[in-house]
């Protein structure tokens, strides 16, 4: 099999496994597989796949035909221009969640140094290594019940060198209660309601983490947790972070006002309102 005839029959699965850009993907697979970036691929359209490469692309397009993520195939997402490792154990992190880490930095820079930071639910671990790759002034303490996850999250940290400013801490954040509080916390946390959990596309629904999606009956379980916990966690100059779904921040703002906060929200870039920040001071540094 060459490689027009290879892409040929990727789209052709790919296409009856409705997925989107099947032409696209399929290039994507193979350009992954070979080690090679695309214009490479279309650029020899007659050369012949050695039968190792041939197996090994035509699993990648089986997986992706049952609408395993893309980037659990490949083990890549890049996250605030860093490249990082993703897997099963761990939520695929978002573009919009750059709004939230982008919101974060520029509060952090604008505190005395050292910074300690709170990253709640850190998953695959691309907030907490994102703040401290970019601000070197941070230590970040990264909370997720998920062991899995965190060796994940520990992984991306020693890929960008930031594994000594970073505790990884396997906890229920329901019953986490700090040594000290932090200057800034920040979480996207799960925030689906359950019953919709089922209604996500197949590659959030049949391969995410229910436990990194599952935010209970509606969706508000951990930004109550975090709501009634920030007197204790923050400091009296602290601010909170939270990413937030689409129709939530009128109720997340509610919780935080309700807790004696001031409160701001931030649009992502498609207009939806995405990020809601909190501060016990009335002090906003963004």
């Amino acid at each position: 099999m060459n490689i027009k005839e290879a892409l040929a029959f990727a789209a052709e699965i790919l296409k009856k496994g409705n997925i989107q850009a099947p032409v696209r993907e399929a290039g994507a697979l193979l350009a992954y597989v070979l080690k090679k970036d695309l214009s490479y691929i279309y650029a020899h359209p007659e050369e012949n796949l050695p039968g190792s490469i041939e197996g090994e692309f035509l699993k990648a397009v089986e997986k992706r035909g049952s609408r395993m993520p893309f980037q659990y195939i490949t083990n890549h997402q890049e996250f605030m221009s860093l490249d990082f490792y993703v897997d099963e154990s761990c939520l695929v992190p978002r573009p919009e969640t750059e709004i939230l880490v982008e919101a974060a930095l520029n509060v952090v820079k604008k505190y005395e140094k050292p910074i300690r930071v709170l990253d709640i639910g850190t998953g695959s671990g691309a907030i907490a290594v994102s703040i401290a790759y970019y601000d070197r002034n941070t230590v970040v303490d990264a909370i997720d019940i998920s062991e899995s996850a965190l060796n994940t999250a520990m992984k991306n940290a020693k890929r960008h060198k930031v594994l000594d400013r970073i505790s990884f801490i396997n906890r229920d954040f329901m019953h986490f209660a700090a040594k000290e509080p932090y200057r800034v916390i920040i979480s996207n946390p799960p925030y689906i309601p359950r019953d919709e959990i089922k209604n996500l596309m197949p590659e959030v629904a049949d391969y995410e983490p229910v436990i990194a999606l599952d935010g209970g009956t509606d969706g508000l379980d951990f930004y109550r947790a975090i709501a009634s916990g920030l007197k204790n966690l923050l400091t009296p100059d602290g601010t909170v972070l939270t990413e937030v779904g689409a129709g939530q921040h009128a109720m997340v703002r509610g919780l935080f006002e309700k807790e004696g906060m001031s409160v701001l929200v931030l649009k992502d870039l498609a207009g939806i309102d995405r990020v809601v920040v909190g501060s016990l001071s009335e002090t906003f540094f963004l």
